[in-house]
């Protein structure tokens, strides 16, 4: 199900009293340009802030207000920008606007794209909230425009100076610097802003002080993960995912960490961890990840965070002997992998790149090649869907390459099956066949009952949903249906979750083959397996559904209507 923002609970006042203030503050400030109408960032802000102190609306609203918009020409916009910066086609409608607007959360790459035609952040378009303490007096702004110097712009949470160094293009995201580090935004800023330093935030730079890329030295893994769930329980910053940063996780980590850790620890600790500790975390990761798979990871995600800041840490913090750490780091990956595809699952992106980046950090050096290779998938997996096509195949070669010497079936499957889809994606037909081939030799000679390994979940149902796809993208369609027909009816997908997204990807290829009472009947069954789940994937799912069904070829077709009567009350 969509999730909707909070009810406002003052009054809200008709369109035409924002109308009005706008035209008011436009002719006080005198500040738009003559020739072209533009307006500047300063005001647009300015005017958003008193629409909604003074009428009620919810953010987005404010913002369109502000820019003179109906929605109509609000959507228009957003396709012209998307269009101008060659970004990825939505099926964003007046409809769909007139819902945001209403309280429904645009799914996540809508946010990112809403975020750039407005050029500002997630929170102030009523996306995200902003935790962190209020600035003092001195660097708040007050809400009269008036007299605001050039270089000074109102920016919601308030910090005074603003000047940027960067200019951006198309596809360019800002970058916020903290310390020495920088952290992608996924949205445009206009020129004239930056963010706060570190020294404006003096609470937050435990936070960022351990994410460093590529081959910089690291702090400590176990510093490093309690930060990262740290700053996820305060939801303090906005990460968007890079290629970059993907890549940098193939850069070797210290192989000896553990060694120096236990010969290191003090003999006096509080916490002394044995194998009970290690089977706790690895029973709880069980129950975590079982109940992701069938509702989502949007419905768990905060207790796997939470359990692994306030009731994992101390154990990583304690002392034990160099077999139980090797095993503790072990278990630990998997629990950190699981919270970054919980994050990933809710749509998050940027946090779930640095969860993968510490799960595989931590396997290296517990020395277990198949977490290593699991995190690094999910790395991958990121940048297929997110069409970082070359990074999407480099990461993938190494995920196998780890495996190499693996004597588990499933998990030679789950790789190479996503090396075939991340080929596919970069149009790479050779690899992409030699791949799904070897994924089909290794999935045929599994045991029928799964064993302890991490990727025993790899089942084969799963692989023939993920097969399917990688086949529906090389352009055999016959084979992709009949494979998802496979996992669908013989193998069983036993989750709900799973489910849905099989059903929903059956429904793109039938309509692909013309075979549109066949993507009806499944597409119904698709929306039953909604109800309950909190998924950004199956919520981006419903939304690729609700634009195909707006297709020109589809409109009077038997069935359609009621389809999308369907979708829309979700």
């Amino acid at each position: 199900m969509t999730a909707t923002t909070d009810t406002p609970t003052r009054p809200v006042h008709e369109a035409a009293c924002g109308r009005r203030i706008r035209e008011r503050m436009l002719g006080q400030s005198g500040t738009a340009d003559a020739e072209t109408g533009a307006v500047p960032f300063t005001l647009l802000d300015a005017i958003a802030v008193q629409i909604a102190e003074h009428c009620g609306h919810r953010p987005l609203k404010c913002r369109r207000l502000a820019s003179g918009w109906t929605v109509a020409q609000a959507v228009s916009e957003l396709h012209g920008l998307v269009s101008a910066q060659q970004l990825r086609p939505v099926g964003v409608t007046e409809r769909s606007w007139k819902d945001w607007e209403a309280g429904v959360l645009p799914v996540s790459e809508t946010q990112d794209l809403l975020c750039r035609l407005f050029a500002t952040s997630p929170m102030a378009l009523g996306f995200a909230h902003d935790y962190s303490p209020a600035a003092p007096p001195a660097a708040t702004y007050s809400t009269r425009i008036l007299g605001l110097a050039p270089d000074q712009h109102w920016l919601t949470g308030g910090f005074t100076d603003v000047a940027a160094p960067n200019s951006f293009g198309p596809n360019q995201s800002s970058m916020l610097v903290i310390g020495h580090e920088q952290v992608p935004l996924g949205y445009r800023m206009p020129q004239s802003r930056r963010f706060p330093t570190l020294e404006e935030l003096p609470d937050s730079r435990q936070q960022f002080a351990a994410v460093p890329s590529g081959s910089e030295s690291r702090a400590d893994t176990v510093a490093s993960v309690v930060r990262l769930g740290e700053s996820d329980l305060h939801r303090r910053q906005f990460l968007a995912a890079s290629s970059a940063a993907a890549l940098s996780a193939l850069s070797l980590p210290d192989p000896d960490s553990i060694t120096r850790r236990t010969a290191a620890a003090d003999a006096g600790a509080a916490v002394t961890v044995g194998l009970g500790e290690v089977t706790a975390v690895r029973h709880m990761t069980t129950m975590l990840g079982d109940a992701a798979s069938e509702l989502g990871g949007g419905h768990a995600r905060h207790l796997a965070v939470r359990y692994l800041t306030q009731d994992v840490r101390p154990w990583l913090e304690g002392s034990y002997t160099q077999a139980t750490g090797r095993e503790l780091f072990a278990t630990v990956a998997q629990l950190i992998h699981l919270a970054g595809w919980m994050a990933q699952d809710e749509g998050n992106q940027g946090m779930a790149q640095e969860y993968f980046k510490e799960s595989y950090q931590m396997a290296r050096e517990a020395g277990h090649a198949e977490l290593a290779a699991t995190a690094l998938r999910g790395l991958a997996v990121q940048c297929i869907d997110l069409n970082y096509r070359a990074a999407g195949v480099r990461i993938s070669e190494e995920c196998v390459r780890l495996a190499r010497h693996l004597d588990e079936p499933r998990a030679i499957a789950y790789y190479n099956a996503t090396l075939a889809n991340a080929a596919a994606t970069d149009g790479d037909r050779r690899t992409a066949a030699k791949a799904l081939a070897a994924s089909q030799t290794a999935i045929e000679r599994a045991p029928s009952v799964p064993g302890e390994s991490w990727a025993a979940h790899y089942s084969p149902g799963r692989w023939a949903h993920e097969s399917g796809m990688v086949l529906a993208r090389l352009g055999d369609l016959d084979a992709a249906e009949e494979h998802l027909h496979l996992a669908l009816d013989i193998h069983g997908v036993d989750r709900k979750r799973t489910r849905a997204m099989v059903l929903a990807d059956l429904g793109q290829v039938r309509l692909r083959r013309d075979d549109i009472d066949g993507a009806v009947t499944v597409w119904n069954e698709f929306l039953d397996c909604t109800v309950g789940i909190r998924s950004m994937k199956v919520n981006d799912a419903l939304n690729d559904m609700r634009a195909r069904l707006d297709l020109d070829r589809l409109h009077g077709v038997l069935g359609i209507a009621e389809l999308k009567e369907r979708a829309d009350t979700l």
